[in-house]
């Protein structure tokens, strides 16, 4: 009977704190959007990367402008679509986005000049200027529509 009341006390805090890292927000989705550039903008810029670095593996929401499709094999996907951000222009940032699929289905349905968006996988980062505020983000598509305005 001893035992189980130890068991029982030394099982509630492994508990509480299983629940507070499951509950802290490393599963949730990081929206790319006009708040997440505002909030990038004004960190410093020897601390962008590391961000970045953060939100490696996690899923990301983003939207931009289709600018390039093509055939381009890497990370075992066949295709690869290129999205020029919409919403980090307005804080002096270029993102680009590398979103890699397999579905050529998805490809055919798609067009040049149009919005897109998607859901998706991030995993890497490449500035591309010193002042950091240039980047390139490989995403695998996990889900994509374009936008009919």
């Amino acid at each position: 009977m001893k035992n189980n009341r130890i068991r029982n006390i030394l099982l509630i805090p492994a508990l509480i704190i299983f629940t507070c890292a499951a509950l802290s927000g490393e599963t949730d989705e990081v929206v790319l959007d006009a708040g997440f550039f505002k909030d990038f903008n004004s960190r410093q810029i020897i601390q962008r990367d590391d961000y970045l670095e953060s939100l490696t593996n996690r899923v990301v929401i983003g939207r931009g402008i289709i600018t390039d499709i093509a055939v381009k094999a890497r990370y075992k996907k066949k295709y690869r679509i290129v999205i020029e951000s919409s919403d980090s222009a307005a804080y002096n940032q270029k993102f680009i986005f590398y979103v890699f699929l397999d579905n050529k289905d998805t490809i055919d349905l798609l067009n040049l000049d149009t919005r897109f968006e998607f859901k998706g996988q991030l995993m890497g980062y490449t500035p591309l200027a010193t002042k950091r505020n240039e980047y390139i983000l490989d995403v695998i598509l996990m889900d994509g529509s374009t936008v009919i305005e």
